[in-house]
């Protein structure tokens, strides 16, 4: 305790203040929060209950899970107003937006130490990514993972103040990222990195504070870290992902597999045009910072290769280490910090000419959130449709209510609705994102069939073989019906 109380003696006040103007700070989040607002609209609109949403509307099970996602839970209970979580949406999703406002804000004020309105849009891919999307579509969950980007950016406010402030608000900043979305853990990696580079190459401070500054950055990064994994995490291990990580001998190939599988995500993800504007960022960035670099050209040019190389890696965080991670898009939206990062920096330091296909990548992501909430809307409509029909074909054939269940097996699935299918060939991301409810598989999907529809089924585990043998009492135009001995099996064609 003393040694505490002798270090924040030592710590000047004004080491503590942000050094934020009021006015900017306000008028800067109100119109990201805005431009953040509009660009959910279609999504609101949708009303599309999302994967584990499903559940949380009916049995308010916990927000964290078993993801060790303590603080989701606790700030659960003051966003639910009680412990049983109820649907409150568009609430949280509004919240998010803030949190998403606020990142941006921070990430402008940190690189460019100013703002305008040219930058707070620079910075909009932070929640605009298409990767972010579906971290949006959750009515539950969203603000939490908003939070692990804001946990992440905030601290690097501090980071030319006082060490030792910026130390502790990094380690507690990183203990709230990883206890609302672990799939941010690149973020504040990529900053730090990013800070380092620009103060090199630039030579804005001196080499020693600049390595300073970068230690003290990976050494609060590696005590949330530890302190996280051994203080607050629980182990899992659900098939289809797991926290394990590999033996030292196997990290290497785990990781460079990891990293071929999201970064071929990303190249299937983005459409043709998506690319050409992000690979004329990076190029723009690329001449941009070897020729105003202040060091040796040809060293510059070296270590841009490097930077930019390891920028992309890190934003796939801590997950490229595992050994059974999550590949999904939500778990890919430090992506779109380091495509925001490129933004705000080609902005600020280029004359507007070059911010043009700065404005158009956002203008194409900022377009394809209305398209996708609206195939939301559509797929909702369709998979209700297919949902309804099959339960009318099965209360006919089983017209007597009883307690007795039914097991049930889907085979196949209904399939994407008309106008999801017709975006996906222009955002081959939309089948990524948008759910199939009514299909073999899915547990969300019987979740659905049973409880919203009060149907008294149970998921049946029927074998193929069964199934074959099983006689056909129903065969339409939208699905095949087998019924032997209280067994189900529906063929969705």
């Amino acid at each position: 305790m003393k040694f505490l109380q002798k270090i924040i003696t030592k710590i000047p006040v004004e080491s503590i203040k942000p050094g934020i103007n009021k006015k900017e700070f306000f008028s800067s989040v109100l119109f990201l929060f805005v431009i953040y607002f509009l660009s959910i609209i279609s999504i609101i609109r949708a009303n599309f209950t999302y994967i584990d949403d499903l559940r949380r509307c009916i049995d308010g099970y916990e927000l964290g899970g078993a993801f060790s996602r303590h603080l989701s839970n606790i700030l659960g209970y003051f966003i639910h107003a009680g412990g049983y979580i109820v649907d409150i949406s568009p609430l949280p999703q509004l919240i998010a937006c803030f949190f998403l406002a606020l990142s941006g804000f921070f990430l402008v004020k940190i690189i460019c130490n100013k703002t305008n309105y040219w930058l707070l849009i620079a910075s909009l891919p932070i929640g605009l990514s298409p990767f972010f999307l579906e971290c949006i579509s959750y009515k539950f969950d969203a603000p939490y993972m908003a939070l692990s980007i804001l946990a992440s950016v905030f601290p690097f406010v501090f980071i030319n103040k006082n060490k030792w402030i910026f130390a502790i608000v990094s380690i507690v900043s990183l203990l709230i990222m990883t206890m609302t979305y672990q799939a941010a853990s690149g973020i504040f990696l990529m900053m730090a990195v990013y800070l380092f580079f620009v103060n090199f190459n630039y030579k804005n401070i001196s080499i020693k504070n600049n390595l300073i500054s970068l230690c003290i950055s990976l050494l609060s990064y590696c005590i949330a870290i530890i302190l996280y994994r051994y203080c607050f995490m629980e182990p899992v291990d659900f098939g289809y992902v797991s926290s394990e990580t590999p033996k030292i001998g196997s990290l290497v190939p785990v990781f460079l597999t990891n990293l071929k599988i999201y970064a071929t995500n990303v190249y299937k993800d983005f459409n043709i045009t998506w690319k050409i504007l992000l690979l004329t960022i990076l190029v723009i960035y690329y001449i941009k910072t070897i020729i105003l670099s202040k060091i040796n050209k040809i060293l510059s040019f070296f270590l841009t290769s490097i930077f930019l190389v390891l920028l992309f890696v890190l934003s796939f965080g801590l997950y490229l280490i595992l050994k059974d991670p999550f590949y999904g898009p939500r778990t890919m939206y430090g992506f779109g910090v380091f495509i925001a990062i490129l933004c705000v920096d080609i902005v600020f330091s280029l004359k507007k000419v070059f911010a043009i296909p700065v404005i158009a990548l956002i203008w194409c992501f900022f377009v394809f959130y209305f398209s996708y909430g609206n195939a939301l809307a559509d797929q909702k409509r369709y998979n209700d449709f297919r949902t309804e029909l099959l339960l009318k074909d099965l209360s006919s054939l089983l017209p007597k209510k009883t307690d007795a269940k039914y097991s049930i097996k889907i085979v196949h699935s209904e399939g994407f609705s008309p106008t999801v299918e017709y975006l996906a060939k222009k955002f081959p991301i939309t089948k990524k994102i948008v759910p199939v409810n009514l299909k073999g598989g899915w547990p969300f999907g019987f979740v659905y069939i049973i409880h919203y529809f009060k149907f008294n089924l149970t998921d049946g585990d029927i074998s193929d073989e069964t199934i074959e043998t099983m006689p056909v009492v129903l065969d339409t135009y939208y699905h095949t019906i087998k019924y032997e001995d209280k067994q189900i099996a529906v063929i969705l064609k």
